[in-house]
């Protein structure tokens, strides 16, 4: 009866969240951590909601010596993986946590996609995080980072410096880096205006809190005595709430790529 439970609620979990992995499709959001958390998903409803199915496949693997290789390989593998996404899910949970903070921390605010129509609802969240960021820290300052891509009206950069003033923020109190296409580069190229303009080298990154951890990485790999504060953006968009959990699941990848690198 136990299992039975156990099973159902599984099932129900995974119902909900696939559905969540696809949900992002409508904003036009489709990357490898939604394929990942759509395959997971589909693979734990098999086990729970097909159990029978599943178990007499099973046996007949068992029956034979190279399909039950292939199985404990496969049972191995499945194992190392729940451990893998577990542990790294507990150290990006952990690196969300503003443990150090220092109210003149430089904001290094990360870019994301823009649109014609202005910023992307991720976007948008972080200019809205660093905007409170500065209005509770008057004596920061902050370099908003990101170049224009191809299919980009502006910079990402010139995109959350506009806001930004329009939101209140004093121009002086912003630096532009308008040239990074990535987060190492947006890390690598902030880092040397901060130097070059001789500002505080605590820096708080500004960003979604699932990308805290690899932000964190990529900046110690740059300078290990860099201490660092997570500003995480909210989630109220339902573009951003949809996305979270496909997001969360692309970083699992991006990590280790980020520290072998």
């Amino acid at each position: 009866m136990i299992k039975r439970t156990v099973r159902i609620i599984l099932a129900v979990i995974a119902v909900v969240f696939l559905i969540w992995f696809i949900v992002p499709v409508y904003w036009g959001i489709w990357h490898i951590g939604c394929i990942i958390g759509i395959a997971l998903c589909l693979a734990v409803l098999f086990r729970t909601a097909f159990s029978k199915t599943y178990h007499r496949i099973k046996k007949r693997m068992l029956s034979q010596k190279v399909t039950k290789v292939i199985l404990r390989i496969v049972q191995i593998g499945a194992s190392a993986v729940v451990v893998y996404c577990v542990a790294v899910s507990a150290v990006m949970v952990y690196a969300m946590i503003p443990w150090n903070a220092d109210d003149n921390a430089t904001a290094v605010v990360l870019g994301a996609q823009v649109k014609k129509s202005g910023p992307t609802a991720i976007l948008r969240q972080r200019i809205n995080a660093a905007v409170d960021y500065l209005d509770k820290h008057p004596d920061a300052a902050a370099v908003v980072t990101g170049g224009q891509g191809s299919d980009e009206p502006i910079s990402e950069a010139q995109s959350m410096y506009e806001n930004m003033i329009t939101d209140g923020i004093e121009p002086d109190r912003i630096y532009m880096e308008p040239s990074a296409k990535n987060t190492d580069e947006n890390i690598r190229f902030s880092l040397k205006i901060i130097e070059e303009n001789d500002l505080n080298r605590h820096i708080a990154i500004v960003s979604d809190s699932y990308h805290q951890l690899r932000a964190r990485i990529i900046a110690h790999k740059n300078d290990r005595s860099l201490e660092i504060t997570p500003v995480n953006t909210k989630n109220t968009h339902p573009a951003a709430i949809a996305a979270y959990p496909s997001y969360f699941v692309r970083e699992w990848l991006a990590i280790p790529v980020e520290i072998i690198k």
